[in-house]
């Protein structure tokens, strides 16, 4: 099998210490095909490391997806990128077919947890 290479996270001159936010998360009142950008600072963080969905919404009918806004990294570079942006999408559980425009989603809450800077 041929070896993975792997791009870590930068560290800085110091140790860096990720910043945890854990909680719900809230769809919109007026989703749109496409899923809405959802920023570091909506954490309290200036970039996003990673991200963690807790299964289903708590009603087991949406699954979310969070996407990066741009590419992560290459196999080239010595250091793997934060996000300052991810987009928030919803889809069907049963069918994984995204959301439909304007749907309403501001009563579906999905379990989260964040780590950043």
């Amino acid at each position: 099998m041929a070896s993975l290479k792997k791009v870590p996270l930068p560290r800085g001159t110091g140790t860096v210490v990720l910043r945890s936010w854990i909680g719900d998360f809230f769809g919109s009142n007026n989703y749109q095909a496409g899923g809405n950008n959802v920023n570091a600072g909506d954490f309290g963080m200036s970039a996003m490391a990673f991200t963690e969905i807790m299964g289903h919404s708590f009603s087991g009918t949406y699954d979310l997806r969070l996407i990066p806004a741009t590419n992560a990294s290459n196999l080239n570079e010595s250091m793997a990128a934060y996000f300052q942006t991810l987009t928030a999408k919803c889809y069907y559980s049963a069918n994984s077919v995204e959301v439909a425009n304007n749907t309403n989603l501001s009563a579906e809450a999905f379990r989260i947890h964040v780590r950043g800077l």
